[in-house]
């Protein structure tokens, strides 16, 4: 008499083509999941684009203070001597009872004043940009002038600089225009900034109004 193996006895077979052991395949359109069962955007968290950082207003470099600073002093001492020309050869004659040194002293105090003032507030002033289509410029003091350089206008753009400006690393942008009066100028730059601002400058069609 034969055996047979009770159907107990034998493991349950899965549907013919289908392998018990492998997971089922996310389809093409299937979201991946986080643990929480929320789908992943892959672009989430990522920074958003920086804008350009000459497109915004902004500032010169701290160090055209100290330039001005210079430029204060020096011309204080040659109006001084201005001054001291008027103390020798004028007081005798327009000023006379005037002790020798009055007008030398207050002309060189009152210049040396102005030019040790005014060089915070003309920084706090001076700003620039490179908006889609023109060179925006502002500054002064008392009266603010703003200039604004269309790009079709540029012919060329160069930078210069000063010996102390050299030793102070900075440089200044010029920009030269087809309608007379219309150049601009942006002082105490950067070297490498001024010469960033340069090449793009000089890279843009002369007539094209397009974004820098």
């Amino acid at each position: 008499m034969d055996e047979r193996p009770s159907t107990h006895d034998l493991p349950s077979a899965a549907p013919a083509g289908e392998d018990p052991g492998t997971p089922e395949a996310p389809g093409p359109g299937t979201e991946p999941e986080t643990a929480a069962g929320r789908a992943v955007d892959p672009g989430e968290g990522a920074p958003p684009p920086r804008p350009d950082a000459f497109s915004e207003p902004r500032l010169l470099d701290p160090r055209v203070r100290i330039l001005w600073w210079v430029d204060g002093v020096v011309n204080a001492l040659f109006l001084g001597g201005v001054g001291l020309a008027l103390d020798l050869f004028v007081r005798g004659r327009v000023l006379d009872g005037l002790s020798f040194g009055w007008v030398t002293g207050g002309v060189f105090l009152f210049f040396l004043t102005l030019g040790l003032v005014l060089p915070p507030i003309r920084y706090r002033r001076w700003r620039y940009a490179l908006r889609e289509g023109d060179l925006w410029l502002r500054r002064g003091i008392l009266f603010v002038t703003v200039s604004v350089i269309p790009y079709r206008r540029l012919q060329f753009v160069d930078t210069r600089q000063g010996p102390l400006a050299r030793a102070l690393g900075l440089s200044e942008l010029v920009v030269h225009t087809a309608a007379p009066g219309t150049s601009g100028t942006v002082p105490g730059l950067d070297e490498e900034e001024a010469e960033a601002l340069r090449e793009r400058l000089a890279a843009l069609e002369p007539d094209a109004d397009a974004s820098v």
